[in-house]
């Protein structure tokens, strides 16, 4: 072969091998640009799914647990001057007195109390028992009506905030349906005092109680309900709550907790027999248990159906 036709056969094979290196080269990039493809799209599936897994992970704890605002509240009355109601009468002033004297009761006797922290479950049932020198009262509390103020009685309880407590009032009422409980939850015994916190309202669904029929607009809490206490101001609720022991028409407007057991309707039927210490609606006393009722313990015994976290 001449040395022409070498060169021209060694061009052409470096030509070739040339050639089938960029090819090897072209399908190497093709790959590697595929694998990027493949890479970035199962990455943006990856962020997707985290951010579908995410949201449904929200959503869920959502359903189950919620923030409730225990806003601090630590006002005490302050006491009224007598002689400023003297040309009202003798009985007035002996109320403005008896005030005074309640006031001075709950300067003495206020217990303060931490109000929950963290969220609060929205279902989980609490059986609780309220042993008074009367018997025992047990209840049952449903937080998925009032989970915030469940939260808060229950807390109360396991501090012992009730304990060594009376029972300041006791409504008793000859009409039907009328106002028939018995209501407690302030250590003063005055029913002017708290835990140092409100608690928000939440009164109970628009179809939840039955109404009276006199067109009031007020609701029937049954007999057996146990809901909490309140002013006429909004979420003023604290650690004062009542227990029904007959029908009674109300505002619907107040925080049913639970229910009061058999044997507990048992104790409170004893309670209202005994009846309170003057039967004259106008008189101080009208709604003063005729027996002192003192709480001595309650106990919560049994938490269930509370929600993971």
């Amino acid at each position: 072969m001449s040395t022409n036709q070498e060169r021209r056969a060694e061009a052409r094979r470096r030509l070739r091998e040339q050639m089938e290196a960029q090819a090897r080269r072209e399908k190497q990039l093709k790959i590697v640009a595929a694998s990027v493809v493949v890479a970035v799209l199962l990455g943006i599936v990856g962020v997707v799914a985290w951010i579908n897994y995410d949201r449904k992970r929200a959503e869920e704890y959502a359903a189950n647990w919620l923030t409730c605002e225990y806003p601090t509240d630590t006002e005490t009355p302050e006491p009224l001057d007598p002689a400023e109601f003297e040309d009202q009468g003798a009985e007035v002033v002996a109320e403005v007195e008896e005030f005074n004297e309640q006031v001075e009761t709950v300067n003495d006797t206020k217990r303060d109390a931490e109000p929950p922290s963290g969220d609060q479950a929205r279902q989980g049932l609490a059986e609780i028992t309220i042993t008074t020198d009367r018997g025992e009262i047990p209840i049952t509390l449903d937080r998925s009506g009032a989970p915030c103020n469940v939260a808060s009685f229950v807390h109360l309880a396991e501090q012992q905030y009730f304990d060594d407590t009376e029972c300041h009032r006791l409504t008793v009422s000859e009409e039907e349906p009328g106002l028939s409980v018995l209501q407690c939850g302030d250590p003063t015994g005055t029913g002017l005092s708290g835990p140092g916190y409100s608690v928000v309202d939440e009164p109970p669904a628009a179809d939840a109680l039955e109404l009276a029929d006199d067109g009031s607009g007020a609701a029937i809490y049954p007999r057996g309900t146990v809901a909490m206490a309140k002013s006429q101001a909004p979420d003023s609720a604290g650690s004062q709550f009542f227990l029904v022991y007959e029908d009674s028409a109300l505002p619907p407007e107040y925080t049913v907790m639970g229910t009061v057991g058999e044997s507990g309707l048992e104790v409170l039927d004893d309670i209202a027999e005994t009846g309170v210490k003057s039967d004259d609606p106008t008189d101080r006393n009208n709604q003063v248990p005729r027996r002192p009722v003192t709480i001595e313990t309650v106990v919560v015994d049994a938490q269930s159906g509370l929600p993971e976290r």
